[in-house]
């Protein structure tokens, strides 16, 4: 009797790619190791076997653009010269970061005050929450 790969093996396998660990290359002998764990065969299988499966191979390819975005993305980070200035930089996003929330929180306040203010003169919310108007700039005179 041949060894087949059910529909819940399938799913199975595509949700063990995306839950692939970000320290560990992804590529097919892996998934097909670790598909043998779950197919529950002596061997594993073959990665055309894998790849013939709709649900494995989109998986695969969305897991791999994924590392290889996150990848790009981080190399475009510039590296710190030593853990204190990491340590440093660190601390100076944190500070700016508790900054902006406080800001934030106090434009929110301010917005809500004129919002409630603007409502008991009689402005609805769907009047002040309308777009500004275009400005348009005079067009020149034309010579006749």
């Amino acid at each position: 009797m041949p060894k087949t790969i059910t529909e819940l093996h399938e799913r199975k396998i595509a949700q063990m790619i995306r839950n692939w660990p970000d320290g560990h290359t992804l590529d097919w002998n892996a998934v097909c190791v670790g598909a043998q764990g779950i197919l529950g065969w002596e061997r594993p299988p073959t990665r055309q076997a894998l790849d013939k499966k709709m649900a494995i191979k989109v998986a695969y390819k969305a897991k791999k653009r994924q590392l290889k975005a996150e990848q790009t993305k981080l190399e475009g980070i510039p590296r710190p010269r030593s853990t204190l200035d990491a340590m440093k930089k660190i601390t100076r996003l944190q500070t700016e970061n508790e900054a902006l929330k406080a800001e934030l929180s106090q434009m929110a306040e301010m917005a809500n005050r004129l919002i409630y203010n603007a409502t008991l003169a009689g402005l609805s919310r769907e009047r002040l929450m309308a777009p500004l108007p275009t400005i348009r700039e005079p067009s020149a005179k034309r010579e006749i």
